[in-house]
């Protein structure tokens, strides 16, 4: 009887004691744990939705090619920018204390990007697509 009875104990003390072991090694370290968030939907109504619609409208774009505190380095900017992009007008735009030399004026949002990549290629890698309100 003392025999069966070590037959069944041993191996499920030794089944009990891998358990055991798995759950406490520290193979699912609290590091490697990544916790994925569901992406929340807002639901707008329709007056929200026409709004945004109007200010598609009013889309007003340029390029944005530098941004300066002294008038007289964004002339200077603009000057050198004239020479190497020829056919569009360089601007400088005053917002307050900053001095932003643009180009272009585009209402179409490819056409802009489309810009964007012939101005990069002369140069002005830091140039952005900017929406100016008016």
């Amino acid at each position: 009887m003392i025999k069966k009875l070590i037959y069944f104990i041993l191996p499920v003390a030794a089944i009990f004691s891998v358990m055991l072991y798995s759950c406490a090694s520290d193979v699912y370290d609290e590091d490697d744990i990544i916790v994925v968030r569901d992406t929340v939907t807002i639901v707008t109504d329709t007056t929200m939705k026409e709004q945004r619609d109007m200010e598609k409208l009013r889309l007003y774009l340029v390029i944005q090619l530098g941004a300066f505190s002294s008038r007289d380095h964004a002339d200077n900017f603009m000057s050198a920018a004239r020479e190497k992009l020829i056919g569009e007008e360089v601007i400088v735009r005053e917002t307050g204390s900053i001095f932003a030399v643009t180009i272009g004026s585009f209402t179409d949002t490819r056409k802009a990007e489309d810009y964007l990549y012939y101005v990069k290629s002369k140069g002005y890698d830091k140039a952005f697509i900017k929406n100016i309100k008016y």
